[in-house]
């Protein structure tokens, strides 16, 4: 998948164990492990913890970082 310009890209380490399991799954769905975990970073965000922390931070009302 191309990256857009809307996207920025960071890295993560997961142990060996987690890693063939994201990549299963993906394959399993004809996903790609970045869509799997972009998935799964959408819901950790949705949840009402995270919504909390959201609102109680004001996160929504970050400015939008200037392109280079």
């Amino acid at each position: 998948m191309a990256k857009r310009k809307d996207q920025r890209e960071f890295r993560v380490y997961v142990p060996e164990e987690v890693h063939r399991l994201l990549q299963s799954i993906a394959a399993i769905r004809d996903s790609s492990v970045n869509a799997v975990v972009n998935e799964a970073i959408e819901f950790w965000l949705a949840d009402e913890k995270q919504q909390k922390t959201i609102e109680r931070h004001r996160l929504n009302d970050l400015d939008e970082p200037e392109s280079t």
